[in-house]
């Protein structure tokens, strides 16, 4: 790639200026101009750096996933007309349509809806998030026991960088994990897991807590961020209910006006279920694949690989299980444990695809400064460096 520009923060004031504009604007038959500018601010932004590697990274992933929102919201969905907002109670009817409120109103209606990328609180909510908070949880309450999984995850993901500071395998001068075994590969998928689990979801639940301590929000708004790991015993489960769900709302729109205006697909369909299969996980691949780009400065990562595999061994798994199914083989707990091994093997094969480029670019070789476990074994409160 050319030499890359020095990122100016300054950038994201046009570009979210002409999200929340082409939001909070009255519908009228030219709203999709309001997108023309986002793909060359995008292109800029991917081809500049922070002189960071990981802040690269996480930069172009905050980017790239505006971007997608950006044109489910601009291009494909009559926002004001479409999306509607549910009480807190969730037993009310669904607030009437926005667009003849005040500029005022349509305009903090924009910012609530950009900062509810899961549906949170709207009618699209999807029905897989875990359970919200019960109505009537104290803050008191709530912000106690947020502390409390903050806190476990933080220990999780202590461990997770100790044994990643200790594990010569991801540090960026190693040949890489495929070169040690399947044992230790499987051991290290393992740890980079629970660290990318507990690292976003301690973010999430610190920014739960912050949120109802201001009185910005109210308790039953901060449903879990991930579902029950007991749900990933297959990989169609894992991503569908386990992860986060980040990006169901606009891989879905983005599949289905493909499988349906574009491709003329009956819904319902195996043909229509399966095209919106893999524009899920192609959007998911270009999403990962800009930013580690942008941090790794060539296009030789594997996010692509990676992520396209994915639907791939979901048609398998649906293929297997239609077949135990019609052999009247039923699910019990065996199957389960037979379904978990079938996930975890399938990360230990193909995870690294992904992460060794990112691992050889640096992406491992930082961690939090502070470390609970050292601190209570030895008095090392504060990390030496690597």
């Amino acid at each position: 790639m050319s030499t890359p520009y020095s990122f100016q923060g300054a950038v994201w004031v046009p570009y979210l200026s002409l999200v929340l504009l082409a939001l909070a604007v009255k519908p009228f038959p030219y709203r999709a101009l309001f997108f023309l500018p986002i793909p060359p601010l995008t292109a800029y932004v991917l081809r500049s750096t922070t002189g960071n590697f990981n802040t690269d990274y996480v930069l172009g992933l905050m980017w790239l996933l505006l971007f997608w929102f950006a044109s489910d919201y601009i291009l494909l969905t009559d926002v004001q007309r479409t999306l509607r907002r549910v009480p807190p109670n969730r037993t009310a009817a669904p607030q009437k349509v926005i667009e003849n409120a005040s500029l005022w109103h349509r305009t903090r209606w924009a910012v609530v809806l950009l900062d509810s990328p899961r549906g949170v609180g709207w009618t699209h909510e999807s029905t897989v998030l875990p359970a919200h908070p019960a109505a009537g949880t104290s803050r008191a309450a709530f912000i106690v026991q947020r502390l409390w999984k903050a806190l476990q995850l933080f220990i999780i993901h202590d461990a997770s960088k100790l044994h990643q500071r200790w594990n010569p395998m991801f540090t960026s001068n190693r040949p890489g994990r495929r070169a040690e075994g399947w044992m230790w590969r499987a051991i290290v998928v393992t740890g980079w897991c629970l660290s990318s689990y507990s690292t976003v979801s301690l973010m999430a639940t610190v920014l739960s807590v912050f949120n109802v301590a201001c009185g910005l929000s109210k308790p039953e708004e901060w449903p879990p961020f991930f579902g029950s790991p007991a749900d990933a015993y297959t990989i169609r489960r894992l991503w569908g209910r386990a992860w986060h769900q980040l990006m169901r709302r606009f891989v879905s729109t983005h599949g289905k006006y493909l499988a349906h205006r574009v491709l003329g697909l009956s819904p319902g369909s195996n043909t229509s279920a399966y095209v919106q299969l893999y524009t899920a996980f192609a959007i998911s691949a270009l999403i990962h694949h800009g930013a580690e780009t942008m941090a790794l400065r060539h296009w030789r990562g594997g996010a692509l690989a990676f992520f396209m595999l994915r639907p791939c061994a979901i048609m398998l798994e649906d293929c297997l299980i239609f077949l135990g199914r019609r052999a009247g083989i039923k699910g019990g707990f065996a199957l389960r444990l037979v379904g978990y091994a079938w996930v975890w093997a399938w990360f230990t094969l193909t995870l690294p695809i992904w992460q060794e480029p990112l691992m050889r670019g640096g992406h491992m070789d930082e961690s939090l400064p502070v470390s609970i476990i050292l601190g209570l074994w030895r008095g090392e409160w504060v990390l030496r460096s690597w």
